[in-house]
C-alpha cells in the first residue's frame, strides 16, 4: 500500500526581463499534505531572501518559485 507525500522543490530567480533561476533546491523532508509543503515553501523563501539580503534582492528583482511534487511512498 502506497502513501502520498509531497517533496518541496524551490528555485531562486531573478525576474528582471526574462526570468533566470538557479538549479532547483530540494529538501529531503517529505510533507504529509500540499498545505504543509506550500507553507514550508514560503518559510524557506523568506529564509533564502534574507540570506541573499535586501540590497541584492532589490537590485536583481530576486524572488522564488516552488513546486510541491507528489511522491508515492511504499
Amino acid at each position: 500500500m502506497s502513501m502520498v507525500k509531497f517533496s518541496l522543490i524551490i528555485w531562486v530567480c531573478s525576474f528582471l526581463g526574462q526570468s533566470v533561476c538557479t538549479p532547483p533546491l530540494t529538501n529531503s523532508k517529505l510533507y504529509d499534505s500540499w498545505y504543509e509543503c506550500s507553507r514550508a515553501a514560503h518559510q524557506e523563501s523568506v529564509r533564502l531572501l534574507s540570506k541573499i539580503g535586501y540590497k541584492e534582492v532589490n537590485k536583481g528583482h530576486v524572488g522564488t518559485r516552488y513546486n510541491c511534487k507528489v511522491v508515492e511512498v511504499y
